[in-house]
Order: C-alpha cells, then sequence, then structure tokens
C-alpha cells in the first residue's frame, strides 16, 4: 500500500486560498474558508483501500510554505496530489518543484478546475507528473491502487511520457453513480479552523446532489461534476450527517451543490428527513431563483434552513439573457421577498462586467441589491474562468487582459467602452454603498453570535480600509 499525501497547498503571501470545484477565491473580510471536501472524499476511498493517508489544509492551519515543506520531508508520499485554482494557478504548479525536491520519488498530481480545462499547461511545469481532470474521487483511487509508473490505463488523467515528453490525455473516467458518491473522511482534519463567518461555529460541508444542469456562461460547475444531476440517496445522506454530528459536535452544515433546488421533490425528502429523524441542525444552501416555491422554503426552514444563496447576477434581464442564466430581474424580487417573508435570512450574489455591462446596467444592479431586503450582498468581477464559454468569448473578442491568475475580486476583462479598472472602482462602491448603510449593520448584528460581534466591527474596519484603497 502506498502513503498519500492530500492537501490544499498555502496561499501566496500567507493568503488563505479556498480551491474546491467551482470555488476558487481568497478568504478574506467576506469570505470563508472552506473544508476541502474532494480531498476529504478521496480520503474515504484510500482509507478502504488500505492506503497511509495524510491530508493538510494549510490555508486554515495558517501554515506557509516553509510548514508545507517540513510536512513533505518528513511523510516522504509515494503520491502528493493537491488542489489548484485559477487565481494562484502558477504558485500551486511551482510546488511540485519543492516536493521533488524533498521527496524525489513521489508522484506529483495536480487537480481542479482550470487544469481540467488546460491541462498541457499544467504539464509545461516538468515537476509535475499528473492532472487529475473532472470529478477526482475515483481517478485518485485508480492512480493509488496502480502500478506506480503505469500511466497509460488509468482513464480521467493527463501526462508526459515517452523521450520527447508527449503530452497524453486518456479518456475521461465516468461519473459517479449516485449512490456511490463518497462522504468525506473528516477525521484526517482538524475542523476547528472552518467556522461560519457571523455564527463563529465550527461547520462541515455536506454534498447531497453533484451536477449541473444549467448552462451559466462564466460557471465551471459542468466542467468539474457534469451537468446531469446526481442525487444521493436521501437515507445515505442523512447517516453521514448523524455520524458527523456524533462525530465532531458540529451542527451547522454547508448543503454543497451548484443549485440544491433544483429538483424541489427531492429538496422536501430531504428536509422532512431531517424533521423525521429530529435533527437539531442549522444549515444553508446554494439556490437558484426560478427553483423555489412558498410550500419547499417553508420544509427547508422547519428543517433548519436559516440562510439561501440566490445568484442574482445582475439587475438588468438582456445580461441574465446573454449569459445563458436565463432568469429575470422579476423572479429574483420574488425569491427573496418569499425567503424575507418566511424568515429565512438572504444572500445575494451579483457579477459586474459581464458581456454587455455598462455604467447604467451596473447602477440597475447596485440599485437592485438596494431595494431588496438582502442580509449579506456579494459582489464579484466577471472572471473568464478557462473551460468556459465566458473565457472562450473573451479570448475571440480580445477582451482578456491576463489568461491565469485572476479571480472574481479582481477585473481582467476590458468591454466595449467599459475598462476593467471602472469594473473594479464600481465593485468597490457598490460594497460601500450596501454596508455603510445603518439597516445593513444592523442586519449582520442580528444575525452574529456575542462572541464574534467583535470580528463584525475588526472585518468593518478591514473593510473601510479595502474601499478607501
Amino acid at each position: 500500500m502506498a502513503k498519500i499525501l492530500l492537501f490544499n497547498p498555502p496561499g501566496p503571501q500567507g493568503k488563505g486560498y479556498t480551491r474546491e470545484g467551482r470555488c476558487t477565491q481568497e478568504a478574506g473580510v467576506w469570505s470563508v474558508q472552506w473544508p476541502p471536501v474532494s480531498l476529504a472524499s478521496a480520503a474515504k476511498l484510500l482509507e478502504k483501500d488500505g492506503h497511509a493517508v495524510k491530508i493538510v489544509d494549510f490555508p486554515a492551519n495558517g501554515s506557509d510554505l516553509s510548514s508545507m515543506k517540513e510536512i513533505v520531508e518528513g511523510y516522504q508520499p509515494d503520491i502528493a496530489i493537491w488542489n489548484t485554482g485559477t487565481p494562484t494557478l502558477h504558485f500551486d504548479l511551482s510546488i511540485a518543484r519543492t516536493i521533488k525536491a524533498l521527496a524525489p520519488e513521489a508522484i506529483t498530481c495536480v487537480m481542479g478546475t482550470h487544469v481540467t480545462a488546460h491541462p498541457e499547461e499544467a504539464l509545461d511545469y516538468s515537476a509535475v507528473d499528473i492532472v487529475i481532470r473532472k470529478e477526482p474521487e475515483q481517478i485518485i483511487r485508480n492512480l493509488c491502487r496502480s502500478d506506480r509508473r503505469e500511466f497509460r490505463s488509468i482513464r480521467g488523467i493527463s501526462y508526459r511520457g515517452g523521450k520527447g515528453g508527449k503530452v497524453y490525455h486518456n479518456p475521461d473516467e465516468g461519473f459517479f453513480r449516485p449512490e456511490d458518491i463518497p462522504s468525506p473522511a473528516w477525521q484526517y482534519l482538524d475542523i476547528s479552523p472552518y467556522r461560519l463567518p457571523l455564527k463563529g461555529r465550527p461547520f462541515l460541508i455536506v454534498a447531497p446532489i453533484r451536477g449541473c444542469p444549467y448552462a451559466c456562461n462564466f460557471c465551471t460547475a459542468p466542467i468539474y461534476y457534469g451537468k446531469r444531476l446526481r442525487k444521493r440517496p436521501v437515507p445515505n445522506v442523512m447517516d453521514e450527517i448523524e455520524r458527523d454530528i456524533a462525530r465532531f459536535q458540529v451542527r451547522d452544515f454547508f448543503i454543497w451543490a451548484d443549485t440544491f433546488t433544483v429538483d424541489k421533490g427531492y429538496v422536501r425528502k430531504f428536509s422532512n428527513e431531517i424533521i423525521k429523524r429530529g435533527l437539531d441542525i442549522s444549515w444553508t444552501c446554494n439556490s437558484r431563483v426560478d427553483t423555489v416555491d412558498e410550500e419547499t422554503l417553508r420544509i427547508m426552514k422547519d428543517a433548519g434552513l436559516w440562510m439561501i444563496s440566490f445568484g442574482l447576477e445582475s439587475g438588468n434581464n438582456d445580461i441574465l439573457r446573454a449569459t445563458g442564466k436565463n432568469i429575470s430581474v422579476e423572479q429574483s424580487i420574488q425569491a427573496v421577498l418569499m425567503a424575507n417573508r418566511l424568515g429565512i435570512k438572504v444572500s445575494g450574489h451579483f457579477i459586474f462586467g459581464l458581456p454587455g455591462e455598462t455604467e447604467r446596467t451596473m447602477e440597475q444592479t447596485l440599485r437592485l441589491s438596494l431595494d431588496l431586503p438582502l442580509d449579506i450582498a456579494q459582489f464579484y468581477s466577471a472572471a473568464p474562468f478557462p473551460g468556459t464559454g465566458l473565457y472562450r468569448e473573451a479570448l475571440k473578442n480580445g477582451w482578456l487582459k491576463q489568461d491565469s491568475g485572476f479571480s472574481q475580486s479582481h477585473a481582467v476583462m476590458d468591454l466595449p467602452g467599459l475598462p476593467a479598472r471602472e469594473v473594479d472602482r464600481f465593485r468597490k462602491y457598490a460594497y460601500m454603498r450596501f454596508y455603510l448603510r445603518s439597516e445593513a449593520l444592523l442586519r449582520l448584528v442580528s444575525m452574529a453570535e456575542r462572541d464574534t460581534i467583535r470580528n463584525i466591527i475588526t472585518n468593518l474596519s478591514r473593510f473601510i480600509k479595502w474601499v478607501k484603497g
């Protein structure tokens, strides 16, 4: 059996970064560090096969590159596998050279949406042996089961081979059947750093659904988990939640699904099973505004839902249509009002700088955020992540200022009549307009536990400094 090291790399300049599926972002004033669910899920399969497994989330631990070097040198893994993200891509890939220097026999493997879309870019780094494409867990399992240098039979990987260093792209691995999606082996991680930003309580991720059938041209979700919706059996998911409660004494969960509410019948079964089992939990989820109704939201709230996150994106219907989001501003208004009326907190997510954007449409989006009873608003800059329709459109039209190293925190597209710097300026302005209102501050304080109010004040000070730039 092999010694496997799975890790989320430290961030450049010691910053915290989440690199998990479509979520690749810096942990900052308004963003939380997510538990690395794909690494923990892979560990579950490797554990069954008898491998020695070690998982390290360096950003969550506050660890830097020197800490990573100590662990690699001390552990001497046979196989090292780590998450990568577009914002930190070159830093993430350069880590392979460090690992090879400290553990020369280790096979180095990278995963993530960017390297799935552009595996050759990762393999340009000679110390990277393998790129794991798409849903990673079964591929990781097969890789660890295989002969350590025979890669030809392993589906779902790209690698260099032969004297000429030719790049080989093996056929894709199939996706898990719903009942076979592994639950995470969280026991390999210290979960104490993963805390809700307002509540201050530890939380874990539960992933009942994989796949997204929608066609938003800015989203990488279908690249990683496919478009077909795969719903785990509800009893299977509830058993996982009960195990997490018993083992980790945690009662807060994030329901990890690109759009949890796509199948309202499944959501009702899920919620009713929580009630039936008497699980005293608190949870949040992502949703589209066109996949909720009052009856379903009411059942979800009865089952412990306290906050729902809607991808509202824009206050302009033409932009919503052009991006393939295919919702309307009116649907956004109705969904937010419905959740608010039921006493469910609402987080609204908006994107500035999508194709067709102008100063006027950005103002419309900001006005929508101010008019709605939102408890939290997140404003992003449009990021043309590789593999998305937006990326192809940006390349075709010459909008893209750089090909990697970007995130949703900084605009990288110069649109006709709207340069990236204006998008960044307006994004800061939107945050200032939204949060420097008495009603917004009162909502934040009302959601916070007593012990975390000081954190809100600290974060608000950091936020004001950021706005002043």
